[in-house]
């Protein structure tokens, strides 16, 4: 119950603050990075998607000893909802066909090399779904404003997740699954905390 409570206040408080500093799409905030476990941050806000309602669609992937990123802490939490809001709309039609919802919830530390031709770490999220997938027309233009396939979405979901992400230097990509039905939205955080 005090976790519960905890993480209710803690996602309230950072909806009202992205409600006001939100509240015009071209006056986002500017991020105030700061090393972050991005585990720890997932797991607070999947507690309101697993606590209390006997939903089983979201399965957690979660990356053992995954290092911190640098990141704002609010802002990565909006992005984190926005995703799995997405992926939970994504599948409420399943049950309609009889297919079970499904929505994997995957970190990984993956390696890139540098523009300084370095080996590097970063570390990316994936939030996959067994839904419709998207279509071409939405795939074209997902991170555009206004661009939604929803009929009472505002279609800047998207859009302010790749904002977020482009100002923590990170890089966002969506796709239809290759091997069944539904949609991977991944999210590479270039920017690992120094104390990792």
């Amino acid at each position: 119950l005090n976790k519960s409570t905890s993480t209710i206040v803690n996602q309230v408080t950072s909806m009202k603050r992205m409600v006001d500093d939100f509240s015009d799409y071209s006056r986002t905030p500017p991020a105030v990075l700061s090393s972050l476990n991005l585990s720890a941050l997932i797991d607070d806000v999947l507690h309101l998607y697993m606590e209390g309602d006997g939903r089983d669609a979201i399965h957690l992937h979660l990356a053992p000893a995954l290092p911190n990123v640098m990141g704002d802490v609010t802002q990565l939490r909006q992005v984190i909802h926005n995703l799995l809001q997405n992926a939970q709309d994504a599948v409420a039609d399943n049950a309609k066909s009889n297919l079970p919802a499904d929505i994997d919830v995957v970190t990984e530390i993956v390696r890139y090399t540098g523009a300084d031709k370095t080996d590097r770490s970063a570390v990316r999220l994936s939030i996959i779904d067994n839904g419709p997938g998207f279509s071409s027309k939405i795939l074209a233009r997902a991170f555009e404003p206004y661009a939604t396939s929803k009929p009472r979405g505002t279609g800047l979901g998207l859009a302010m997740v790749k904002k977020i992400i482009d100002e923590h230097g990170g890089r966002v990509d969506i796709q239809n699954r290759s091997d069944t039905n539904g949609a991977k939205i991944s999210i590479l955080l270039l920017k690992l905390a120094p104390d990792s």
